[in-house]
C-alpha cells in the first residue's frame, strides 16, 4: 500500500509542502527578533572592537596591568622564609620587564616563561625562597632577551 498525500495522516511534512502552504504563525513577538540581531551585531562590534585595541598595543598594556595586579597578589603570599633581598630582587626583576614591555623593547611573546614559573607558584597561596628565585630569573631572562633583541635590531651586520 502507499502512503496517504494528504499531510493530515503524515507525521511530517515535505519541504516543498511547507514552502507551498501559508506562513505559519509566529512563536516569538516581532521585537523579539530584531533585539536577538542587534544583540549579535553588537557582539561582533565588540569583538572587532576588542581585537583592533589588541592589535594596536593594547596586548602589551593587558600583560603590564596583569603583572601588576598579580605582584600586588605576590606580596602577600611570601613565606617567612623569603627574605627581604629576594623581595626586592623580585620586585626589581619584573619592575625592569613591565618597563621593557612598556618602552617596546620586550615582546609579549617572551612573558610565556614568567606566567608558567608565576602560575606554579602562587598555585598553592605560598610563595617558597626557591619559587621566588625561580620567578625572578624568568622574568631576568624574559627582561635580558628583550634588552639583546633591541640591541640587534639597533645593530649593523
Amino acid at each position: 500500500m502507499s502512503e496517504s498525500e494528504t499531510t493530515d495522516k503524515r507525521r511530517f511534512m515535505w519541504p516543498a509542502e511547507y514552502y507551498s502552504g501559508p506562513s505559519p504563525r509566529a512563536v516569538l513577538p516581532r521585537g523579539v527578533t530584531f533585539g536577538c540581531g542587534a544583540a549579535a551585531i553588537a557582539a561582533l562590534l565588540i569583538v572587532f572592537a576588542g581585537g583592533a585595541f589588541m592589535a594596536s598595543g593594547g596586548l602589551v598594556q593587558f600583560m603590564d596591568f596583569a603583572l601588576g595586579m598579580s605582584m600586588g597578589d605576590v606580596r602577600g603570599m611570601y613565606t617567612s622564609e623569603v627574605t627581604s633581598a629576594q623581595k626586592d630582587e623580585l620586585e626589581r626583576a619584573i619592575e625592569q620587564l613591565r618597563a621593557g614591555l612598556r618602552e617596546g623593547k620586550v615582546p609579549v611573546t617572551k612573558l610565556d616563561p614568567v606566567m608558567q614559573s608565576m602560575r606554579k607558584g602562587i598555585s598553592d597561596r605560598k610563595l617558597t625562597p626557591a619559587e621566588v628565585n625561580a620567578l625572578a630569573a624568568a622574568a631576568r631572562n624574559a627582561a635580558d632577551v628583550g634588552r639583546a633583541s633591541a640591541h640587534s635590531k639597533g645593530a649593523t651586520p
